[in-house]
């Protein structure tokens, strides 16, 4: 897996999983509730369950034990198995997006390599959320952020592959 920040307002995460493009591409967006982070989430309580809606203009949401759900992102392209990319609404507050929030891109790319598929993750257009925005693509750029969340989904691809 590797990381890096190579443009100011951008970081650019990626991730060998030994699976096709198409399961790559499964588990990633069918089964993200299968591998998010379950202390990943905006709204208060328990994280009951996360999705993607597999069309343009889907949501990705939350959804607490409660039955409290939020909206934090929309899809702004969907190309099975190769691509998909939303925006990212969640502020530099970490709250619940306001229904007019800007939100910086998130685009996921499916590429077949020789050992399966290179995974690789661009969040750019950091600086849209204004103030306090470095902060924001410091901790979406480490370790708990983008990084981390390909570990978990790289384990969750391995065990699909084994399925």
């Amino acid at each position: 897996m590797s990381a890096s920040t190579s443009e100011a307002t951008s970081i650019r995460t990626s991730v060998e999983v030994a699976v096709a493009p198409a399961q790559a591409f499964e588990v990633f967006t069918a089964g993200f509730n299968t591998w998010w982070n379950r202390e990943h989430h905006l709204l208060d309580g328990e994280l009951a369950e996360v999705g993607i809606e597999p069309f343009i203009g889907g949501r990705l949401w939350e959804r607490t034990t409660t039955g409290d759900e939020c909206t934090w992102g929309r899809v702004l392209s969907w190309d099975p198995p190769r691509s998909f990319a939303y925006s990212w609404l969640i502020g530099t507050d970490w709250g619940v997006p306001a229904d007019d929030a800007v939100g910086s891109r998130v685009t996921v790319t499916f590429t077949s390599s020789s050992s399966g598929t290179t995974v690789e993750v661009v969040h750019d257009q950091l600086d849209v959320h204004g103030d306090g925005w470095e902060q924001m693509r410091d901790a979406v750029g480490g370790a708990e952020g983008w990084p981390g969340l390909l570990a978990l989904y790289a384990t969750a691809a391995a065990e699909a592959s084994t399925t």
